[in-house]
């Protein structure tokens, strides 16, 4: 009797034993299909992070690089968005890291306006390398423009006239660096005549000439100071000559 009951409870333990190695066993896979599956899952793009914008808007990079709502991030192709992004024209350089599962972190280089061409009967902002960064969207004040009749081919203002104009102008304001907060405007007619239009602290158009180099340049910045200095409002000054002539 004794020997009967020893022998029933170690079956009843070696059972129970198997039955909770079994259960864990259940469970230990259980825990790893789990995991499987939540790693298979598709994150979604919860937060992007922006940085390096100053004119672009924030709706306006999302745009560009083409992210949906809801859409699963595997879905990304990040060298394709830093492709879309450094094709906008105010936009130089993008980098796209991914800095968690939901997280993407987008740095962006703008392009920085320089002057505003005004040709054809619009305005384009353009940067120093004579990238056209806008049409008719101009958003940096205070820059001056260059007007007349030129040319613009792969994104760029072209031409040798435009690029004499730009160097003479960029001379003048490296020699006189008053002259760029007064000059609002210098205009190249068809004719090759240059006027300048000034705004601070009154509005008065200068014709300069042909050229626009050192000589001309100082004549203007003189004529200027004179003419502010007595509180004199022409309508025009001609500077063509060995004198200033003004109307």
């Amino acid at each position: 009797m004794r020997h009967n009951l020893i022998d029933f409870l170690k079956e009843f333990l070696q059972k129970r034993t198997s039955w909770w190695l079994l259960a864990a066993l259940f469970l230990l896979l259980g825990a790893i299909g789990f995991a499987f599956q939540r790693g298979k899952t598709p994150q979604e793009l919860n937060k992007l992070i922006l940085t390096g914008h100053e004119t672009l808007k924030t709706e306006e990079i999302i745009q560009t690089m083409g992210i949906q709502p809801g859409t699963s991030f595997e879905n990304y192709d990040l060298s394709l968005m830093e492709a879309k992004l450094s094709s906008h024209p105010r936009i130089k350089s993008a980098h796209l890291e991914k800095k968690s599962e939901d997280q993407l972190l987008v740095e962006i280089t703008e392009r920085k306006p320089t002057y505003i061409v005004n040709s054809d009967g619009s305005l384009f902002e353009i940067d120093s390398e004579f990238h056209v960064l806008s049409k008719d969207d101009v958003r940096t004040k205070g820059l001056t423009i260059l007007s007349g009749t030129f040319h613009r081919e792969n994104g760029k203002v072209v031409g040798a006239s435009f690029q004499d104009l730009h160097t003479s102008v960029e001379n003048a304001f490296r020699a006189y660096p008053a002259l760029k907060s007064r000059i609002s405007e210098i205009a190249l007619h068809e004719d090759g005549e240059i006027f300048v239009y000034t705004d601070i602290p009154k509005p008065i158009r200068v014709q300069v000439g042909t050229l626009f180099q050192t000589e001309q340049v100082r004549k203007l910045y003189a004529v200027l100071a004179f003419l502010e200095k007595e509180n004199i409002q022409p309508k025009l000054v001609d500077i063509r000559g060995e004198d200033a002539v003004y109307h």
